[in-house]
């Protein structure tokens, strides 16, 4: 996302999106992997009502580094 996008809710507007058609649709639990280092995706996430339920170490490369990768929950209340 371009730098001066963002703040501006459309993270948010679109995960409330994703999460509004998975109920539609009848899905049972969301889930969303993301890097560990990405503090706001996960404060986002947090913040919508997913829980951490693992945490890889070092499973991922890029940029010449390795990264770990976080997995939350979202349980669609039926």
């Amino acid at each position: 996302m371009a730098e001066s996008a963002r703040g501006q809710g459309t993270g948010r507007q679109l995960v409330e999106a994703l999460i509004a058609h998975a109920r539609d649709r009848g899905l049972h639990a969301l889930l969303a992997g993301i890097d560990a280092d990405n503090a706001v995706s996960l404060h986002l996430h947090a913040q919508l009502g997913f829980e951490k339920v693992a945490h890889f170490k070092e499973v991922g490369f890029k940029f010449d580094r390795w990264l770990d990768l976080v997995f939350l929950e979202l349980l669609l209340a039926q």
